[in-house]
């Protein structure tokens, strides 16, 4: 991507707005696709990941509160960036539903509080995008056909590097499978050899697995142009590594052939415990991790696995005592991309850890899922397909994060497993339906209210508290729900099945859209482990 959000705030004619950021101030790293304006309610099906939407407010105006929450909603599953919201029309402050569920979603409302014509923002911001990417793919196409002359001419792997450091004019590094340093080519002004020094990295995937890595460094300003050009450099050091016949090629392919047959769900207990030790993942380990990444750019989701994976691993182990570098095995099959880690400590620590990790280094496009810790090998194979299944509803289960822990949604797991989306959709209705369709009907949220009171460990106390109401006011919307639902909602079994359908209720996303579908855009991995959604009756 071009530019982020704090770019764009920071152009100076986006400052003619008086910008202030009205919540998610902690995602302006989110790049930007490109920047719209529009008014209409229906904009979020005009937009594409990455997008930045720019509005008056107009369609917004005479809205109740849940389409507003609904408008917010439609534009994150979308994958929209952010929103800029002009405050001088239509809105003089934003709407609180609308902060209050972007913040739930992780989706940044930036406000202007000046008039500014939105055609000169586009245009300034816009032309930005523009620019960079012009020069991205010249610098690409330049290290493409350069280095492609050297691996004509017969080339070797080093000869590459030392190419690429000239073109970039910045020290290139090859590191091999475990992350030993096997090339340094060129210097930094004070001789950068350490991976602190070249932050910069991308996969050299070799037969369908990840073999090395190229790192580099460079400054924030061309870290996007610089970062395209590595890519395309990875792919013609991968030749050269081929042709070259350099070591370990056979365990890159035997990481590769162990992660696809997890993935395809081989497991025989000895062919699978065959693949591992080929693979180098160790027999013994207290327990093993598996983590799932897919986002547009897989070279990009193939260093957010190692970087935190090896973040993961060294932090959990040090802290224990018992740290030992040790390789990870990260693959891309079927269009996923996967990483195997073994641990020496604490399984259910080490997942943890690893899925905070990739909170904090996934894209905004990108989704994860870790599955659950198992304790050997052969298990690998249901924390696989357990890892897979949550991938497809991370977005739904981890709206901010994107990042879906299956250790934590046993539930959800087990709902997916037996009703598949088209009927949780339908199972929502069942046990939901009359309450959903009053809140739709009046403007209420009852269905939020039963939410957070059968969530709250305190019990009522603690959930009119969360939900700013005086004790009496929350009595007469339990009444209410109660009498919707015609359930007693003191009975235990009657709470516990409530709760249920409210998790079911998370996995197929909270718009209209799809509760009457049955199913929203996130969901097709979940359609295809299922089969085909149908329509709810």
């Amino acid at each position: 991507m071009a530019i982020r959000l704090a770019d764009m705030i920071g152009d100076s004619v986006f400052q003619r707005g008086d910008p202030v950021v009205l919540c998610g101030g902690d995602l302006l790293d989110r790049p930007i696709r490109w920047l719209h304006s529009g008014d209409i309610y229906e904009i979020a099906s005009l937009l594409r990941d990455g997008d930045v939407l720019l509005t008056t407010g107009l369609g917004l105006a005479e809205r109740t509160e849940t389409e507003r929450r609904a408008y917010v909603r439609q534009l994150a599953d979308r994958g929209v960036s952010g929103v800029v919201l002009e405050l001088r029309r239509f809105f003089m402050t934003a709407p609180p539903e609308m902060l209050d569920e972007a913040e739930h979603v992780g989706l940044p409302i930036i406000g202007f509080r000046a008039l500014v014509p939105f055609v000169e923002v586009i245009e300034a911001v816009n032309s930005v995008i523009i620019d960079v990417t012009v020069h991205r793919l010249r610098l690409t196409d330049h290290v493409s056909r350069a280095l492609s002359e050297v691996l004509a001419d017969g080339g070797k792997v080093g000869e590459l590097l030392v190419r690429l450091s000239a073109i970039l004019d910045r020290p290139i590094a090859l590191n091999g499978p475990s992350g030993e340093r096997l090339i340094d080519a060129g210097s930094g002004p004070e001789g950068s050899e350490t991976e602190q020094d070249l932050p910069v990295r991308t996969p050299v995937v070799v037969n369908g697995a990840v073999w090395g890595w190229l790192l580099t460094s460079f400054t924030d300003y061309d870290s996007s142009v610089g970062q395209a050009a590595l890519e395309r450099a990875a792919e013609i050091v991968a030749l050269g590594l081929l042709r070259g016949g350099w070591g370990a090629m056979s365990r890159s392919a035997n990481h590769y052939r162990l992660i696809s047959a997890l993935l395809s769900g081989e497991g025989e207990r000895e062919g699978l415990r065959i693949r591992a030790s080929a693979a180098g993942l160790p027999l013994n380990a207290a327990g093993y991790i598996v983590a799932l990444v897919r986002d547009d750019d897989p070279a990009e989701a193939l260093a957010t696995l190692d970087r935190s994976a090896r973040a993961a691993y060294a932090t959990t182990h040090r802290d224990s005592g018992r740290y030992k570098p040790t390789p990870t095995i990260t693959a891309e099959a079927e269009g996923i991309c996967c990483t195997l880690l073994a641990t020496a400590v604490s399984p259910r620590q080490m997942a943890a850890r690893l899925a905070a990790e990739l909170a904090d280094t996934l894209t905004a496009t990108g989704v994860a899922a870790v599955g659950p810790p198992v304790r050997t090998v052969e298990e690998l194979v249901h924390c696989m397909a357990e890892a897979r299944l949550v991938l497809g509803v991370a977005r739904q289960v981890a709206p901010r994060t994107h990042v879906a822990e299956a250790a934590k949604l046993g539930v959800e797991r087990a709902l997916l497993r037996a009703y598949g989306v088209d009927g949780l959709a339908r199972y929502v209705h069942e046990k939901l339906g009359p309450l959903i369709d009053s809140d739709d009907q009046h403007g209420t949220r009852l269905i939020d209210t039963l939410d957070v009171v059968l969530t709250s460990a305190e019990g009522k106390t603690e959930a009119a508290r969360r939900l700013h109401l005086r004790r009496q006011t929350l009595y007469q919307r339990l009444q209410r729900i109660a009498q919707l639902l015609d359930a007693d909602l003191a009975e235990p079994c009657t709470r516990a099945d409530l709760l249920v359908a409210l998790r079911a209720r998370h996995l197929l996303g909270n718009d209209p859209v799809s509760r009457s579908v049955g199913v929203s855009a996130n969901q097709k991995e979940v359609n295809s482990e299922h089969g085909p959604v149908e329509k709810p009756a």
